[in-house]
């Protein structure tokens, strides 16, 4: 079971909340989520952003929970800096995401130049994959900028409509995001939040980057999809308290808020 790829993709949902970017600064966001896979407690993040009118920052910290802590060690810490443009899309400088996983000691940064990023550090190196052409790389941004892209129209223009190509370092995927609808909150994870928030839903599908001759290119190259749920804090805008999605190989996955956030 890949963790390091429910990892990438947790990472890239708890961070949908930097599209919510409000005309003017908000708060600092410091939020805790539980990790649930096929119902079982499997890993606690730590998300924390803020914005401005300029730009954002932020970061996720992802480590195993409950029994799956006795047998995997895990802690990888990503984090993000970019910028927005005038026309309201972003602008990424520069993304870093590193730690233990799979027992090695990984880490990846992306710097970006002329809207192209750079691989400055890959370790190990990902030799069983596919290479993945220079001409596809321009205009592409990080997996924590995508969703600021994708979702920075939710605040400016109430909707959460875009596609955005995403590269993570090794894998190329494609973002498609539609709405947003007022929904219920779903419960049953001890959710800190109920009631009715507003549903921006996304399909997710892996362009490039496969494993060579790996069984699962089909189901990886397949669309999943997902939603995320935002509730409108004082003092913080939008901020995203629940994500589920379908992984291709590990199935549902949810990322559920249990504590409230403080303005």
């Amino acid at each position: 079971m890949t963790f390091e790829a429910l990892v990438a993709w947790a990472a890239l949902a708890l961070m949908a909340g930097l599209g919510c970017s409000p005309a003017r600064a908000e708060g600092q966001v410091n939020a805790a989520y539980a990790v649930y896979l096929k119902g079982f407690h499997v890993l606690n993040a730590q998300a924390s952003y803020q914005l401005q009118p300029w730009g954002y920052g932020g970061s996720t910290q992802i480590k195993p929970a409950g029994l799956i802590s006795w047998f995997l060690t895990m802690d990888v810490t990503s984090r993000v800096e970019g910028k927005f443009t005038p026309d309201g899309n972003v602008q990424p400088v520069l993304f870093d995401s590193g730690g233990i996983s799979r027992g090695k000691h990984r880490h990846v940064r992306l710097e970006f130049s002329n809207d192209t990023p750079k691989v400055t550090d890959l370790q190990p190196p990902e030799t069983d994959r596919e290479p993945i052409p220079d001409s596809s790389l321009p205009h592409t941004v990080d997996t924590l900028s995508g969703m600021a892209h994708l979702l920075h129209a939710l605040a400016t223009t109430g909707k959460c409509d875009g596609t955005q190509i995403v590269f993570d370092g090794i894998r190329l995927s494609e973002m498609v995001v539609h709405g947003p609808t007022m929904a219920d909150i779903p419960q049953g994870q001890d959710e800190a939040y109920a009631g009715q928030a507003l549903r921006c839903d996304f399909i997710g599908r892996q362009l490039a980057g496969f494993v060579k001759d790996s069984p699962n290119r089909a189901k990886l190259a397949s669309p999943q999809p997902g939603s995320v749920w935002f509730r409108k804090i004082d003092g913080l805008g939008l901020v995203p308290v629940r994500i589920e999605f379908n992984h291709p190989k590990l199935g549902r996955v949810m990322v559920v808020m249990q504590h409230a956030v403080a303005p």
